[in-house]
């Protein structure tokens, strides 16, 4: 799924490895795709290419000519925004 060039998708529409793909990366220094994967449940084949369609959206970004990523801004907005909603559907 591409969510097109710095196009933030809404929290619902992302998938739920994406999600916990950008999570884990939100909650760590620069990694590698695959070392994120291990800690997340997404399948390490397809960390690579997940990250790449999360750069793609501007989600995170790639820092090193290795396959390193880092959360954007605006990836750090989307996982604290998915935090919330998730905080408030439980506290209603």
């Amino acid at each position: 799924m591409t969510y097109g060039i710095m196009t933030q998708p809404p929290a619902q529409s992302l998938p739920s490895a994406d999600s916990k793909l950008l999570e884990t990366l939100a909650e760590t220094a620069p990694e590698y795709p695959t070392v994120a994967a291990s800690r997340c449940p997404v399948p390490v084949d397809d960390a690579r290419e997940r990250c790449e369609q999360l750069a793609a959206a501007g989600l995170v970004e790639r820092v090193s000519e290795e396959p390193v990523y880092r959360v954007t801004d605006d990836g750090r907005h989307l996982v604290a925004t998915t935090e919330e909603t998730a905080y408030s559907a439980t506290s209603d």
